[in-house]
């Protein structure tokens, strides 16, 4: 029995404090929306409309291992803000794209969409980049980890509406109104250790090693030529 057998819906935020510890980094979050579903349903139709229905700044892009290595399933990034100038749709199509496309092959490798599947199923990526984002390592790593904490939690049904209904009152939000400063450092606080307690994936990401691992082969590659 297949293990994507239905349109899936998963969703993933991944957020921590700025570098110099001024306060939550709401430059560089990352928030992912994902349908992903089987050939035949209507997550097909909708990687179809996102991949044609281009618009000014609004752009559907694949997602791509390497150029002319499109991952699988087949995957279709779309941006939740308008894309206004060059630098914010380099970070849609470099670092974000390279986040994506890391995690969704990372969640094929580790089994979590089956490799038998992995040919016929459709993946839709929404993504958030700031207009003032301005860390891309940032970027990259954050919607890496987003991508596959959504694909992980569409791929396993969750959460449950029983457990929402359970814990959906006590459950804070860090970008919720608050009445006062104070009440809301707290809150931020407080809502990033519950979103770290709900999922194990808000930790640093193995894109990261991998990346800095080719940027050192690209350096004594550039060592030798020159010697």
């Amino acid at each position: 029995m297949a293990v994507i057998d239905r349109v899936l819906i998963g969703e993933g935020l991944v957020i921590e404090d700025r570098p110099d510890g001024s306060g939550l980094d709401l430059k560089n979050v990352a928030h992912i929306d994902l349908v992903m579903g089987p050939r035949g349903s209507q997550a097909e139709v909708a990687f179809c409309r996102t991949l044609t229905d281009q618009k000014q700044g609004v752009n559907g892009l694949l997602a791509i291992a390497a150029p002319n290595m499109m991952v699988k399933p087949n995957t279709v990034m779309f941006n939740k803000v308008t894309i206004k100038d060059g630098r914010q749709a380099v970070q849609m199509f470099g670092p974000a794209q390279r986040g994506v496309a890391m995690a969704v092959m990372e969640c094929v490798e580790d089994g979590t969409i089956p490799l038998e599947e992995a040919d016929d199923v459709f993946i839709c990526v929404g993504v958030f980049i700031d207009h003032n984002a301005d860390m891309d390592d940032r970027i990259q790593d954050w919607n890496y980890r987003a991508t596959k904490i959504a694909i992980k939690s569409a791929v396993a049904r969750e959460p449950k509406a029983a457990e929402v209904l359970k814990h959906y009152k006590e459950a804070l939000h860090p970008f919720a109104a608050t009445k006062n400063r104070r009440s809301e450092d707290l809150a931020y606080s407080l809502a990033i250790e519950q979103m770290k307690e709900r999922n194990p994936l808000l930790k640093p990401a193995t894109v990261d090693a991998a990346d800095k691992a080719v940027e050192q082969m690209k350096s004594r590659a550039s060592t030798v030529a020159h010697n």
